[in-house]
């Protein structure tokens, strides 16, 4: 059996960048972070301690950079769109995951973002207890945004479920278990639907897939929840489906102007930020609100932003990673089917939510988002080549 020794450059950059993913609760630092680990990650790549495997990952990742910079280019306010595309460089961490994660790394990533979570999840805990459960004090733990706290939370959620139903070492169950219930109560609290819907559909997907055991409590938990928790969470629940209810009705809204300005530009879009500024050109009659930052919906935010091209590079993205894992998971030789099965749940969760919620623009959500688009992608490549074989 073969085994890789990691060299020192090469180690480094691995450990920036999941400490990096594992902080992104914390957007300057886990910036400040990455960055390091990329000049490290360079370093180790000049001297021959890492490399990048080739990957059809990088043709969407490719395109989306390429099509986000024509965009800007003709945007009718290009001193707005250009140093908007600053984003643009946390697409780095895609090459990086796939040089440097490994299934060991992995591991230790999971025991990182757990532990980021439970401070997080502790702190909006703390706030709940403070200001009570309504819409108009939604804990934001240690976000500045509700919303971000809830997505990047289910996303942790998701990815430990993914180890619970597919881990090999029944030991980690021990610490895991209570964060996600320490998680599932702050999360039922938080009043944000998109995250309950996500939740709701990747477990929906788990239950189909791999029809284990441990998901016959969830629907026991969902019932209980809805008896004993405050009759905020109930009303928030029955307003999902609910046309007349005020934020439901702006989405709706929201969906339309964005489609009439993906009719009126449907190649490169109205540019990047450029949005927000045209929202009000573009809203419709019943749109509760004057102005909006986002359009509350991935493909169609980024079809009016960036246009239809940029809009195809997302989903074949989501297709290229769903051919990863499938194929990841049909092979029973593969190293690391526990972390298939969280990148999986994870990425179907944050792309259900991302129908109600512009996620792929939430900084502290993307950086996690794209970590786990590519690991699928890493565990195919192999050890990058600073791992010598021994």
């Amino acid at each position: 059996m073969r085994t890789f020794s990691p060299q020192p450059l090469e180690a480094t950059a691995a450990g920036f960048l999941l400490v990096g993913v594992a902080v992104s609760l914390l957007i300057a630092a886990s910036n400040f972070v990455l960055g390091l680990g990329f000049l490290v990650w360079l370093a180790a790549l000049s001297r021959g301690q890492a490399k990048v495997g080739w990957h059809p990952i990088f043709f969407p990742i490719t395109g989306w950079v390429l099509w986000s910079v024509v965009s800007a280019v003709l945007s009718d306010n290009r001193p707005l769109s250009l140093p908007a595309l600053d984003n643009l460089l946390t697409l780095m961490m895609v090459p990086m995951v796939l040089s440097l994660v490994t299934p060991d790394r992995w591991n230790r990533f999971l025991a990182l973002i757990a532990v980021s979570s439970v401070i997080s999840s502790g702190v909006a805990l703390g706030q709940i207890v403070v200001f009570g459960v309504d819409l108009e004090h939604r804990a934001p733990g240690v976000f500045s945004h509700y919303m971000t706290f809830a997505g990047w939370t289910m996303a942790v959620v998701l990815i430990l479920v993914g180890e619970v139903l597919k881990g090999k070492e029944p030991r980690r169950l021990r610490w895991i278990i209570p964060i996600l219930g320490l998680h599932a109560l702050v999360l039922s609290v938080s009043l944000t639907r998109n995250a309950w819907v996500g939740i709701a559909v990747a477990l929906g997907l788990a239950a189909l897939l791999w029809r284990s055991r441990a998901l016959l409590v969830v629907p026991l938990l969902v019932v209980v929840a809805v008896a004993v928790l405050p009759s905020a969470v109930r009303d928030r629940v029955i307003s999902i489906t609910d046309l007349e209810q005020l934020a439901n009705r702006d989405r709706v809204a929201m969906i339309e102007a964005g489609t009439a300005m993906i009719t009126d530009h449907p190649w490169v879009g109205v540019g990047p930020e450029m949005v927000k500024e045209l929202y009000p050109d573009y809203r419709r009659p019943g749109a509760v609100r004057d102005r909006v930052s986002h359009l509350h919906c991935n493909p169609i935010h980024i079809a009016a932003e960036r246009g239809l091209p940029a809009l195809a590079t997302y989903g074949l993205l989501l297709v290229i990673f769903g051919v990863s894992v499938v194929r990841g998971l049909k092979d029973p030789e593969h190293p690391a089917p526990a972390a298939l099965a969280s990148c999986l749940l994870a990425v179907v969760g944050l792309t259900v939510a991302g129908l109600f919620e512009y996620n792929w623009g939430d900084s502290e959500i993307w950086i996690v988002t794209l970590f786990v688009l590519a690991v699928p992608a890493a565990l195919e490549v192999g050890p990058s080549a600073g791992y010598l074989e021994q």
